[in-house]
């Protein structure tokens, strides 16, 4: 079966999920405009395939087909293109675990989560111990303040997979998001064990300390996500924060400075 492309393999991006760290109004432009199916309102009961022969004839299947030109229309930021083309294939097989994956990444990045949610249940009902898709709807859940389905799906993930760093990341964040900081805290340790040069990781250990009072390591944690990224606007504003904490006005400042520097990264 061919592989997930879903933002859920890449750690940072979890971050993306769960407290919108970037947004789509900073992309960069698609190099081809989306073909927009709404404004070709007859174009999905158009056999187009067969209108033209713009590609060699290949062994390809009818779903192998589809899913490589939902991938390509992906890739080139058709997203409506990509949709569409992912649901023909789940209208031809309701199965396809990868389909149904990079189906709900693309409904929750063009803003239907409730939908995006569905396809990973989908998928979840073909392959129930699949720790990405689990730590996938565990993420959408948590950044819909479902904490109870979050958690129950990253607990879970970890019972399946223990070292799964993105599981660990991600369980910290929701608990964070809870209020639960020294837990969150200890999700996150856990998660930096498992990949140790992870700057978001560490950021997020010291909003979590930060939260819960621990201005020391809170302190160590900063500075060693700016070792890691030095340029991030919001660390460095957060560090100042905790060095005011500290009765480090001075040190504050320097951070400040800084932060106005890097802007709002």
């Amino acid at each position: 079966m061919s592989t997930y492309r879903s933002r859920a393999t890449s750690s940072e991006s979890m971050l993306d999920e769960l407290f919108g760290t970037s947004g789509l109004e900073g992309d960069l432009p698609p190099t081809e405009p989306d073909p927009g199916f709404p404004l070709r309102p007859f174009a999905a009961a158009m056999p187009m395939d067969d209108l033209t022969v713009t590609e060699p004839r290949t062994d390809e299947s009818p779903a192998e087909r589809l899913f490589r030109r939902a991938m390509e229309a992906a890739s080139r930021g058709r997203a409506s293109e990509a949709i569409h083309r992912y649901r023909e294939l789940l209208q031809l097989d309701p199965s396809h675990v990868s389909a149904r994956n990079n189906l709900s990444q693309l409904l929750d990045t063009t803003g239907d989560p409730e939908e995006a949610l569905e396809q990973l249940t989908a998928a979840l009902r073909v392959t129930p111990d699949d720790v990405h898709l689990l730590v996938s709807r565990g993420a959408i859940n948590g950044r819909l303040k479902r904490y109870v389905e979050a958690e129950g799906d990253l607990r879970k993930a970890l019972r399946l997979s223990p070292e799964s760093m993105n599981a660990h990341l991600t369980l910290g964040m929701v608990l964070w998001r809870k209020g639960m900081a020294m837990p969150a805290a200890e999700a996150l340790r856990k998660a930096i064990t498992l990949e140790p040069t992870h700057a978001g990781a560490h950021y997020y250990l010291g909003e979590a300390l930060n939260q819960a009072g621990d201005y020391r390591n809170a302190r160590a944690a900063l500075e060693r996500a700016l070792e890691l990224a030095p340029a991030q606007g919001r660390t460095l504003r957060l560090l100042g924060r905790v060095l005011d904490r500290l009765k480090l006005p001075d040190e504050a400042q320097v951070m400040y400075r800084r932060a106005r520097d890097a802007g709002d990264t």
